[in-house]
């Protein structure tokens, strides 16, 4: 009987150790997630290729999608990672001329034809099916600011930076009038790289991506942090956020607009007490004409639930006519 409950105990042991070692593996697929990239080598038949200085290609992982920066256009697709393996769907990207020796397409190209990647020591390698090898060096505190200095900021520190704002109707617009930021009415206290990591991390990745741009708090009305964030017509997006877990992370988009040649969206909002209950509700007017379609106009007002999230309500209604949007000049 002894024999038999040593057994089993070495048994189980060994199973717990086996059991522990698997799981020790890192999940490659875990790993990258949320991270950020700056691209500095090519390998190409052997030959090595340094990205010539002040070249900006980047790549960030999160939730399923790529995005980063090619030199002056942008990119994005779906991918998945098995093991090391990793497979990258459909790239879409800008196609603006860039005066970069052609890295860009370079770039683009060969990812699309990703097929394996590793980490070691804070360096990304992605191996394609041509034997192109691209690497990266992990985007961090220190790379951003070029500063030894990566303490984290206190979240009292970013959410001091919040002004309140005056609870009457308040119309907020991305338009930005002509080339002065100075006479635009949202231009928001400057939110520190060393605050990145205070938000959700999607804004993380978006607020390192677009560091050039950054991010700016305009302010505070009862829980709801406004902040401008990176966009289609540069840093003037103003989006909400609400404090959740110690973090700041996205509730809904405010403002926008966007005028490529495929879209044209522009979104304006009002913060303002529709139903005099003393709470701000959210009114949100949006004008959308994709390319070779009927342009669209939706106004909905969105109103506090009871899990925190804003929601559009079942009752309260704005008219049109007490809300014009900003005009674009």
């Amino acid at each position: 009987m002894r024999f038999s409950i040593t057994y089993a105990s070495t048994l189980l042991i060994l199973i717990c150790l086996i059991a522990s070692c698997k799981n020790d593996k890192p999940d490659l697929a875990a790993n990258l997630d949320a991270t950020d990239w700056d691209f500095f080598m090519i390998e190409t038949n052997g030959k090595k290729e340094s990205a010539p200085a002040g070249l900006k290609i980047n790549m960030a992982f999160l939730e399923g999608k790529l995005t980063g920066k090619a030199t002056c256009n942008t990119y994005s697709a779906e991918y998945s990672i098995d093991k090391d393996e990793i497979k990258v769907g459909q790239v879409i990207a800008t196609e603006k001329f860039c005066d970069n020796e052609n890295w860009d397409a370079r770039f683009v190209s060969a990812i699309k034809k990703a097929a394996t990647c590793n980490v070691s020591d804070e360096i990304l390698s992605i191996i394609c099916t041509d034997g192109t090898k691209l690497s990266f060096s992990k985007r961090t505190l220190a790379s951003v600011t070029g500063s030894e200095n990566t303490d984290v900021a206190d979240i009292s520190e970013l959410l001091n930076l919040f002004s309140d704002l005056k609870p009457t109707q308040l119309h907020l617009y991305s338009i930005l009038i002509g080339t002065n930021i100075d006479v635009y009415p949202f231009v928001g206290e400057t939110i520190t790289p060393n605050m990145y990591e205070l938000f959700d991390a999607s804004s993380t990745s978006m607020f390192r991506q677009a560091s050039m741009l950054g991010a700016y708090a305009i302010g505070k009305l009862d829980d709801m942090y406004i902040l401008r964030v990176p966009g289609n017509k540069g840093s003037n997006s103003i989006t909400l956020y609400t404090l959740k877990d110690g973090k700041l992370q996205v509730e809904m988009p405010l403002a926008l607009a966007n005028d490529d040649p495929s879209v044209n969206i522009q979104q304006d909002a009002w913060l303002k007490d529709l139903d005099q209950d003393g709470k701000a509700e959210i009114i949100v007017r949006q004008i959308s004409a994709p390319q070779g379609q009927l342009g669209q106009e939706v106004i909905r007002v969105f109103v506090k639930a009871t899990d925190g999230s804003y929601r559009p309500s079942p009752t309260l209604r704005a008219n049109k006519a007490g809300y014009p949007l900003e005009k674009l000049k």
